[in-house]
């Protein structure tokens, strides 16, 4: 599918049409509705010469109050804190649900052929077995995906399959990695990619899936299309009703939304979410025990002249009610405007809680020092007053 000048004006005009009637989102801040210490923020690797950035982080609850989090973590070098780094995949745990992390370790190490091992996206079957995706980078249009397994709380993983391998083109889950199972068991995640490289490609994006517990995976009948540099860094939440609702980081004014029916198989035509935001990572949640949908994503502006179409702060989240048919912005996690936050990621724990995990860039948009943040939330806060 290609678009014109014209069609990607038409679609602006489109998104500025939803804006206007689902209203500006800032208005719907919950000022000063929630106490600011509400939110529990924790540093996981702060940015030092010896680690220039951490990030691309996922968590994994193995039982109430112990989190297991996997993300990548990059090793000094010219390129600094570069997506052409050199980086290998690491772990922490949590014991009190998020709050303090420790006993970082390497788990996936990089290979000398290769540039890096990135992406790491974690999931726990009713057995307790944990599954690991890790987005193998064998330069810059070319990657893999391999499926990892470990019986014992991720202390040992052992080698499963390459999903696939040696894509032509890079293929990459980007700073939203997610390995979900479904409320019928399947596993899917979400890709995007092209036949380019990273920087100048032109993305697509589909969904891999298994209904075997990861021992065969397939591609999605459908591909999801947009113009621009096209539909990156998905994002999946499952409502209660068994549709998925898909979130995507775009350059068309904020994040676009697709939903599916049939277990993400099949994807209706991508839309404005009516929020506005730069070209940047969203996350896509739904909030325990609720219908309702938790969006987390730059509210910014949209700026046609800037590199990445507005700058990635502040950090925020809004809920939909009604399938992200409509959003409602309820506040802000993070909000320095010296700062850029991307590189989302939540996981809902047992206890109702939100443990977000994002990468913090200070000063914004330079790439010298990138620290792995965390911020833990109540689920009220997401509900706003009674």
């Amino acid at each position: 599918m290609t678009y014109s000048l014209a069609s990607r004006a038409i679609l602006v005009c489109h998104f500025i049409g939803l804006f206007a009637v689902f209203g500006s989102p800032s208005a719907a801040v919950r000022a000063d509705s929630l106490a600011s210490d509400a939110i529990h923020y924790v540093m996981i690797e702060e940015a030092r010469p010896e680690m220039p950035r951490a990030d691309t982080a996922t968590v994994a609850e193995l039982s109430p109050g112990h989190l297991y989090m996997v993300y990548h973590r990059y090793r000094p070098n010219k390129l600094g804190g570069s997506d052409f780094g050199r980086a290998s995949i690491w772990a922490q745990e949590s014991t009190d649900d998020g709050r303090t992390w420790g006993g970082a370790r390497e788990i996936i190490p990089d290979r000398k052929e290769d540039l890096s091992v990135l992406m790491p996206a974690v999931c726990r079957l009713p057995s307790g077995e944990l599954l690991l995706l890790a987005n193998r980078i064998h330069g810059r249009s070319s990657t893999s995906m391999e499926l990892y397994r470990s019986k014992d709380g991720g202390r040992a993983w052992r080698f499963d399959r390459a999903i696939w391998s040696r894509s032509k083109g890079q293929w990459l889950q980007g700073g939203a990695a997610q390995l979900l199972r479904l409320g019928n068991g399947r596993l899917i995640f979400p890709v995007h990619g092209g036949t380019g490289d990273q920087e100048s490609q032109k993305n697509d994006a589909w969904c891999y899936l298994s209904d075997d517990e990861g021992r065969s995976w397939h591609r999605s009948k459908d591909t999801i299309k947009l113009p621009m540099r096209g539909a990156m860094e998905a994002s999946i939440a499952e409502r209660g009703d068994g549709e998925l609702v898909l979130s995507l980081r775009t350059q068309l004014g904020g994040p676009f939304i697709t939903r599916s029916i049939d277990g993400g198989e099949t994807w209706s035509p991508a839309q404005p979410s009516g929020l506005v935001g730069p070209e940047s990572c969203t996350c896509l949640r739904r909030i325990p025990g609720t219908n309702l949908l938790a969006l987390f994503w730059n509210n910014s502006p949209y700026l046609s002249n800037h590199h990445h179409y507005g700058e990635r702060t502040p950090l925020s989240v809004a809920v939909s009610g009604d399938g992200g048919r409509s959003w409602k912005k309820v506040g802000d996690i993070e909000t320095d405007k010296g700062s850029s936050y991307s590189d989302l990621n939540c996981t809902f724990t047992s206890s109702g809680r939100a443990v977000v995990t994002y990468w913090v860039m200070k000063p914004a948009w330079q790439t010298r020092a990138i620290s792995l943040k965390c911020a833990v939330i109540p689920k009220e806060w997401f509900l706003g007053p009674p």
